[in-house]
């Protein structure tokens, strides 16, 4: 496993812990000195951390801490909320998230993101899936069936939609109707997913399918995960990021955030006692 990169700025007044074992792993996230807020509410202060490529980061921390937050502003998705400011740097495969000069719909095809609640488009299951495509142009027609059969594949939806693949998406389950989404991001083969309580809607058979189609797209893909199941937190990823009161409390490898917290908020977090 490897080590979180971290290169946080020492400050004796800073109470957060970020353990220090820098490797030399070519980092995908870069944020510096990140504060969001929307009017006068101050949700993020002063986030710092580096994100190593090809990995499974989870996101924890109670509810209103600011995960989804920060998770919504490396893509861009807080932009139109009213009253929504941000200062600092968020630097992302090697861009400038933040730069009014970014194209927002390649961003957004490199990074996709997952939602709690399944939001598929209204139009049939497989163009669903082949939406991102379409939009990107990524792909001739004559291509479409064969993705559209891997995408839903990779999510174990296949077999329960082949025969149907022109009905609407909203007659699925809930279940089926997030794994749609998830084959819809990946049909556009971007480099990071970020996942907001992705398998909450899911059965556990699902989870742990999809959970494990996680591990092995891991290279390939790096992935950030908000949520709210520590067992999940210590099932997938590789690294933990303790969000709490809108800061980023502590983060480090997932067994030494879980085995030997350093913080005494992440402590009680972890024991149940906050939360």
């Amino acid at each position: 496993m490897k080590d979180l990169v971290i290169d946080r700025e020492e400050d004796p007044g800073n109470k957060t812990s970020q353990r220090t074992d820098v490797s030399t792993s070519r980092t995908i996230l870069n944020v510096r000195h990140l504060d969001i807020g929307f009017g006068d509410k101050h949700v993020i202060q002063d986030v710092n951390l580096a994100m190593p490529t090809g990995s499974i980061v989870s996101l924890i921390g109670p509810t209103g801490s600011g995960k989804t937050t920060f998770l919504r502003s490396v893509n861009r998705l807080n932009d139109k909320v009213s009253g929504f400011w941000t200062k600092g740097s968020i630097n992302l495969l090697d861009q400038e998230v933040l730069s009014k000069e970014i194209d927002l719909l390649e961003l957004r095809r490199q990074v996709g993101m997952l939602f709690q609640r399944p939001n598929p488009f209204p139009m049939s299951i497989k163009d669903n899936v082949l939406a991102g495509i379409k939009a990107h142009k990524m792909a001739p027609r004559a291509a479409y069936k064969e993705i559209v059969q891997d995408a839903l594949e990779k999510v174990g939806l296949w077999k329960a939609v082949y025969d149907r693949l022109d009905d609407s998406p909203f007659r699925l389950s809930g279940g089926q109707q997030q794994l749609l989404c998830l084959a819809r991001s990946l049909a556009v083969q971007p480099k990071v997913l970020l996942l907001d309580e992705p398998t909450s809607a899911l059965d556990p058979i699902s989870v742990e399918a999809v959970e494990n189609l996680f591990s092995k797209l891991v290279p390939e893909i790096t992935f950030i995960v908000v949520t709210h199941s520590l067992a999940q937190a210590k099932r997938i990823s590789d690294y933990t990021m303790f969000f709490f009161d809108g800061k980023l409390m502590e983060s480090g490898v997932t067994s030494e955030i879980f085995e030997n917290p350093q913080m005494p908020e992440t402590q009680f977090y972890i024991s149940g006692r906050i939360g």
